[in-house]
């Protein structure tokens, strides 16, 4: 009797051992689909949000805080999503390819939402763009130099001209007057009439190059880290 209890013990905990086995084939199976949609997620939030903002354009808040959750809270959630998820994964070894993977994907969101951003600009400028003469008001002289304008009969022209659209601290200074594209919505920022050359759809290969780089580097990353939690 003693030994038919001991055997039935040791077969209860057979089973019991090999059920991670057997539940081991279809984590394999979703998780990699589950990364999959999460980083495709992400990136479809972030070029959404970096066109949007100035092409409908989104309200003045919303419009506010899509450059700041594209550039960097995206960007974040691809690392530390999987990094809290998968805390509990013991590694023998760092999987420095996965953490490389990610740190790829991480660097590509950020430009993404650049390039974005910038050619959503030309498209909302392209749209509806109007040609003024302005005034310059104040020049911001920092690492980025700004320059408030105004037009002829006193409106101000919103957001301010950037450095990189013709505002440069050296050249130009209050009084100085300049021809620019600008969007009288205030949603996308004014060019400078040399710099004033809109090509959006230019963009195209290189945001959708960057959109295929983050899914796929993301996407293996997370995989390449739970595989390791079932090694």
């Amino acid at each position: 009797m003693t030994g038919d209890k001991d055997s039935h013990g040791l077969a209860a905990g057979a089973d019991r051992a090999a059920q991670p086995a057997e539940n081991a084939h279809p984590r394999l199976r979703t998780r990699p689909l589950q990364w999959l949609l999460f980083n495709s997620a992400s990136v479809a939030a972030s070029v959404s949000l970096m066109w949007l903002a100035p092409v409908i354009p989104l309200p003045g808040l919303l419009r506010g805080m899509a450059f700041p959750a594209s550039a960097l809270l995206i960007p974040l959630a691809l690392v530390l999503v999987p990094a809290l998820l998968l805390r509990r994964i013991p590694h023998k070894k760092p999987p420095r390819l996965a953490i490389v993977a990610l740190a790829v994907a991480l660097v590509a969101a950020v430009v993404l939402a650049v390039i974005t951003r910038q050619a959503g600009n030309e498209r909302a400028l392209q749209e509806r763009g109007r040609w003024a003469e302005a005034v310059v008001i104040d020049v911001e002289n920092r690492k980025t130099d700004k320059c408030t304008l105004r037009t002829r009969d006193g409106r101000k022209i919103s957001p301010q001209l950037s450095e990189g659209d013709g505002c440069e601290a050296d050249w130009v200074e209050p009084g100085d007057k300049l021809r620019v594209l600008y969007d009288p919505k205030g949603a996308a920022g004014p060019l400078e009439e040399a710099d004033a050359e809109l090509e959006p759809d230019s963009y195209r290969m290189a945001i959708g190059c960057l959109a295929a780089l983050i899914i796929a580097a993301g996407t293996w990353g997370c995989t390449r880290l739970n595989r390791r939690e079932i090694e």
